[in-house]
């Protein structure tokens, strides 16, 4: 896949080789800093005032090492240099999980939405993730983008099956007289969900992977596969699998045909990363995802 690739996006992999270990296997990179940073991390920086067993100071430790975009952009890497789509579905699993490490609301006790990285996450089929952060959080947020705040009330008013609600979001997204095309294109999809109607369904799929590009990304590489088009295609499948019989996946970039090979291939099997060799008790965590709205870290 790497020789697809223009020159530019190959000097980003070259850099992500160097600085994220994308040549080597997430338990190689993560071991490596571990045995480089915990000497400080479990040391001079070591959590204060907290009830933790030594093994939930290491899973802490090792969450530190591991959580943020490096692990999608890494995923991203191993996807372009190995031709291996596990790898970003897992790191895009294990990226959304990590997302939520201290709870589901930030310093101000305003909930935390990360809509853009919901659909990126979804890329994985990682449905269960966003059930349990929906059972912990409000329906509607408050403050932040109004697309932000769209993209999350779309998404969540799915997961929970509400078509009342689905239908208030999209009542919403219709007052805005200049929505951002993007916008524009999910919620097509979403109307197309609530209709039932698997033709305005695969309409609005492929304007939304036309148009993924112009997504405002922190990264360019993450223009050159856009996991957003993936994450509505299987949020949209998971409530009804009629809804996407007319969208054709056999397609080229920016949609990933391997990668929703790989995710069909492992539909009920966990789609993040396996990381009981780096710490246990952090693997307890991603499979349990135990949400805390509390500032605190607290273990259950």
């Amino acid at each position: 896949m790497i020789r697809s690739l223009p020159k530019k996006y190959q000097r980003d992999i070259e850099v992500l080789v160097e600085s994220y270990g994308a040549d080597q296997t997430l338990h190689e990179y993560i071991a490596a800093k571990q045995q480089k940073y915990f000497p400080e991390l479990l040391g001079p920086n070591r959590m204060r005032d907290v009830d933790w067993t030594e093994e939930q100071h290491t899973a802490h430790a090792t969450e530190n090492l591991m959580a943020g975009y490096p692990l999608l952009e890494r995923g991203y890497a191993k996807r372009i240099l190995e031709d291996n789509p596990e790898e970003l579905a897992r790191s895009a699993s294990t990226f959304g999980r990590l997302r939520y490490w201290w709870g589901t609301r930030n310093e101000y006790d305003d909930f935390l939405t990360y809509a853009n990285d919901m659909l990126r996450t979804l890329a994985s089929g990682d449905i269960e993730l966003f059930q349990r952060y929906t059972e912990v959080t409000p329906s509607k947020a408050t403050k932040g983008p109004r697309a932000e705040k769209l993209l999350h009330a779309g998404i969540t008013a799915v997961i929970n099956r509400d078509r009342n609600r689905l239908a208030d979001a999209i009542a919403e997204y219709e007052t805005w007289n200049k929505p951002k095309r993007y916008i524009e294109c999910m919620y097509a999809t979403l109307q197309g969900l609530l209709d039932s109607d698997p033709k305005q369904v695969a309409a609005g799929l492929d304007s939304f992977i036309e148009t993924s590009r112009k997504i405002t990304q922190l990264y360019d590489l993450f223009k050159y596969i856009c996991l957003e088009p993936h994450g509505l295609y299987e949020l949209c499948r998971w409530y009804d699998p009629e809804l996407v019989a007319e969208f054709n996946p056999d397609r080229g970039l920016p949609w990933d045909y391997g990668l929703h090979c790989w995710v069909r291939g492992n539909e009920g099997k966990p789609p993040f990363y396996n990381v009981e060799s780096l710490s246990p008790a952090l693997q307890d965590w991603l499979v349990k995802i135990p949400f805390r709205d509390e500032q605190e870290h607290r273990w259950a």
